[in-house]
């Protein structure tokens, strides 16, 4: 099924400059993001054979592209998307990742979209890797192995790819990516090998190693189903916006660790860490609103890097939470930075950064009562898991 649709949405006059003031922010602090059309305000035709901005990957494949800036009907918007709005601007777009049907032999049903880099990789840098996903509302299951793939040339191809073949650098494989009210950010880093320029996206793992959790799907009753799926299918279908790939300039700020085991005499117990536990890293400090780690915090992120230092196969993933006071989406942002900066640490002091994976959920995961300024400070946390020892 393809779907281009164009509706026209509603914005409060507050969102929309709480937005403005957010980009101009993020402006300020980023490098150039390398992704044409990042969040996809551009139009698209997937259908269009061409290789300019973004396209899809297989002959078979049917990308969705949406977008909410024109006169259109609203009941369609509602009926198609649930209610889904972009993480920001007006377009974003949709992909299934996973879909099966024993009864009507339909398996490894995968959809990807690629674009051309502005410019090549450079060999040895290290780059930020960013995306959001929402996982549609009609989806059954939630997977954890969401990709990205960097390439020096294009994968598209009038067949379906060989999916043993394809081997994402990045592969977002800690948690069930189970969000459908609220957009989720996923960050990494990658460094390059030299002479990439192309990015593409999607699930690379067949049926037999896609990691899946059933969920409840939230249908309205009475709404037609888009996706025209039977009884006893099941499917992952997840909107994408804002895709960013930078050069990660602001970890030649931070400060280098001088290790020395002999001083560390409060540390992590691998031991005692099970994996996929949430352990929150206390007395962690930023200035109200910003992100820069402050010097007492050191002593808390020192724990951690001597945890990895000391056990070299361990594989972490990094989660930013925020309190309630503001908009979702700024909280959003302001939770990723906030985890990028100890990701930023731990990598320019030694740790590979592919042992590091990141998320943002802004304050969809509260522990305590937003209606107090004790609870709010204690929301407002970066935790840590084990996902691999």
């Amino acid at each position: 099924m393809k779907i281009i649709l164009r509706v026209k949405a509603t914005i409060k006059i507050f969102c929309l400059l709480t937005s403005i003031l957010i980009n101009l922010n993020i402006l300020q602090t980023m490098s150039q993001n390398l992704v044409p059309n990042p969040s996809f305000e551009e139009f698209i035709d997937f259908n269009i054979n061409n290789d300019s901005n973004w396209h899809k990957v297989q002959g078979t494949d049917t990308p969705d592209y949406f977008n909410l800036s024109d006169n259109s009907n609203q009941k369609l918007f509602k009926e198609y998307l649930g209610g889904t709005i972009p993480k920001t601007g007006v377009g974003f777009t949709g992909i299934f990742c996973y879909r099966v049907h024993p009864g009507r032999n339909v398996y490894n049903i995968r959809e990807f979209i690629e674009t051309q880099l502005t410019s090549e990789l450079e060999k040895d840098s290290l780059y930020r890797v960013e995306v959001s996903l929402c996982l549609d509302k009609e989806s059954n299951i939630a997977i954890k192995n969401f990709g990205l793939l960097f390439s020096n040339s294009s994968l598209k191809s009038d067949k379906d790819l060989e999916l043993s073949s394809l081997k994402p650098q990045i592969e977002f494989n800690s948690s069930f990516l189970d969000s459908i009210k609220n957009w989720i950010t996923l960050q990494s880093f990658y460094r390059a090998e030299g002479s990439e320029r192309y990015l593409m996206i999607g699930n690379f793992k067949p049926d037999r190693s896609t990691m899946t959790r059933k969920i409840k799907p939230i249908v309205e009753k009475g709404k037609r189903k888009k996706w025209d799926l039977e009884s006893g299918e099941k499917s992952t279908y997840y909107y994408i916006d804002d895709v960013i790939i930078e050069k990660a300039e602001e970890i030649n700020r931070i400060p280098l660790v001088e290790y020395k085991k002999e001083e560390m005499t409060d540390t992590f117990n691998i031991n005692e860490i099970k994996v996929d536990t949430s352990i929150i890293l206390k007395n962690i400090f930023f200035e109200f609103d910003k992100w820069d780690l402050l010097p007492e915090s050191y002593n808390e992120i020192n724990k951690l890097y001597h945890l990895m230092y000391t056990n070299p196969t361990v594989r972490i993933k990094l989660e930013g939470h925020t309190d309630n006071m503001g908009s979702y989406n700024y909280n959003l942002r302001l939770s990723l930075k906030r985890v990028g900066s100890v990701a930023s640490y731990l990598i320019r002091n030694g740790i590979s950064p592919d042992r590091i994976e990141s998320a943002g959920y802004s304050y969809s995961f509260p522990i305590a009562s937003n209606d107090t300024p004790e609870g709010r400070q204690l929301n407002r946390r970066v935790e840590f898991k084990i996902i691999e020892k």
